[in-house]
């Protein structure tokens, strides 16, 4: 300061008066950017210290599905009849309008279905919501489980392990995933689930509690063998997969699985084996002080579903896109969650369904002209969980063939053989936490500590650099001009 209280010239007091300005401001500059870090991205993950067992965290869910939706109802068969202009009966209308619900939208139902016969008119009515569980039941009559095994105890009835279940791709097998009670709140209705439970007459292998490894290895594993026909194949069902074999997703017991979105292949005459790591992350309880959008994680109970009991990123999803097809279109999916009032979409809604999707992800919800003045579209801000549980999948494969199957089963020579192996690959994992950046205390020190040292630093450093750069410019100057540093004599004496 004594640069502008001394007996200076303007020159010289403006001159560290702007050094200062400049010292200041760089200060509070930083100190800004340390209060906007705290205010708009206060998370920060870190990992925990302590490694935890596997036996904490349940084993995941294993859904599998095959790629050939069913052999007693061929699509293409069908599909090739009315490209021929042939005659279809009702039987054959049907069973067209309810595996299209499974196959890929090819070709579009309106197109084949215009002036191809004098007897039927493909419309709504030809959609039973009750023939269609019916028809999706009778699929599961021939099921592709051949052996299987969990934790080293080999079951001879698959069923006694793994579930049927009604997924966005069809029919599929899982294990491990909760009961419906467990999973949907109780205005949800299990048409399928109740049905599949009484034509096997047996109880449902979802419990309320998942199964769990004791430790990581093959000996604690999933082992599954899969058959397919080779005789039967389906390329316009599905277009873009003619190859024979399964889908399979990993996922949490208490989320719903979507093959259509996630999930990695099984081929046939092959056997893959899959070593999981889980990726676990807590966040701490003084968090909730922070609004969800800030710490990017919803706790329990902060976001109720309308369809599911838990919260979980996929399941949210899951349950606005179940709203907003039901304000779009009038109607669900068949693999959505639906109360005893909801209709199930026939082949003639594909379309409308699609869009529903297409609007809901884009996160840009269009208002229904056809809907009631009193209605919204849903409102959806699906973030994740904070306590988050997922599985990353390492997988290798090798070409499997059955030797002893080939041997004593005279029609081997027919079927594709796969197998499944899912184990955890270690004992231990090392879970994530989100915690504060720093909280208040902290964030007060901060801003001390760099008042205290950023200011007096920065400021040394600003003011050291003018002062070099004025000696090495206006002195020099001034030498050169008046032949002293100080300038024109004179011109200090008179201030």
């Amino acid at each position: 300061m004594k640069h502008l209280g001394e007996n200076r010239t303007t020159v010289k007091r403006g001159w560290w008066l702007i050094g200062l300005i400049l010292s200041l401001t760089c200060c509070f500059y930083l100190i800004y950017l340390i209060y906007d870090k705290w205010e708009n991205n206060p998370t920060i993950m870190s990992f925990v210290n302590e490694e935890t067992p596997i036996n904490q965290i349940p084993f995941p869910a294993v859904t599998i599905c095959p790629v050939v939706k069913s052999y007693s109802h061929n699509q293409t068969k069908i599909i090739e009849k009315l490209i021929h202009y042939r005659s279809l009966n009702e039987t054959e209308y049907k069973s067209f309008s309810y595996m299209n619900l499974f196959c890929d939208q090819f070709p579009p139902p309106n197109d084949w279905f215009v002036n191809k016969s004098e007897n039927f008119s493909f419309n709504d009515n030809f959609f039973n919501q009750q023939e269609f569980y019916n028809f999706t039941l009778n699929i599961t009559d021939i099921h592709p489980l051949i052996s299987c095994s969990w934790r080293n105890r080999i079951l001879f009835h698959c069923l006694d392990l793994i579930d049927i279940i009604l997924t966005d791709d069809g029919v599929c097998y899982s294990f491990n995933l909760l009961s419906p009670k467990n999973i949907y709140k109780d205005n949800v209705q299990n048409y399928f689930f109740d049905r599949i439970n009484h034509r096997y007459s047996r109880e449902s292998n979802r419990g309320t509690y998942a199964r769990r490894a004791s430790f990581s290895g093959v000996s604690q594993s999933l082992d599954i063998g899969l058959y397919v026909n080779n005789n039967f194949n389906d390329p316009l069902c599905r277009f873009f997969w003619s190859l024979q074999g399964f889908k399979v997703i990993l996922h949490t017991p208490s989320t719903v699985p979507r093959l259509r979105q996630e999930h990695f292949y099984l081929p046939a005459n092959t056997a893959v084996i899959a070593a999981i790591k889980p990726v676990v992350v807590s966040t701490s309880e003084n968090f909730k002080k922070f609004s969800p959008e800030k710490r990017n994680c919803y706790f329990e109970n902060e976001n109720p579903l309308r369809y599911f009991k838990e919260y979980t990123q996929s399941n949210c999803e899951l349950d606005c896109l179940t709203r907003y097809t039901l304000y779009w279109c009038r109607c669900v999916a068949f693999y959505m969650p639906m109360d005893n009032i909801t209709t199930i979409c026939s082949s003639l809604n594909r379309k409308c369904l699609h869009e529903a999707e297409e609007i809901m992800f884009s996160n840009k919800l269009i208002i229904n002209p056809n809907a009631n003045a009193d209605e919204k579209p849903p409102q959806c801000h699906c973030l994740p969980s904070c306590r988050d549980l997922s599985y990353e999948v390492e997988t290798s494969s090798i070409k499997y063939k059955p030797v002893i199957l080939s041997k004593f089963d005279d029609s081997g020579r027919n079927y594709s053989y796969s197998r499944l192996v899912i184990y955890f690959k270690r004992n231990h994992f090392t879970a994530s936490n989100r915690h504060e950046l720093y909280e208040i205390t902290e964030f007060i020190g901060k801003v001390f500590v760099l008042l205290l040292l950023l200011g007096l630093f920065t400021g040394f450093a600003v003011l050291s650099f003018m002062k070099i750069f004025y000696v090495l410019t206006v002195r020099l100057f001034n030498i050169g001009s008046y032949g002293q540093w100080s300038g024109n004599r004179d011109e200090e004496n008179n201030l």
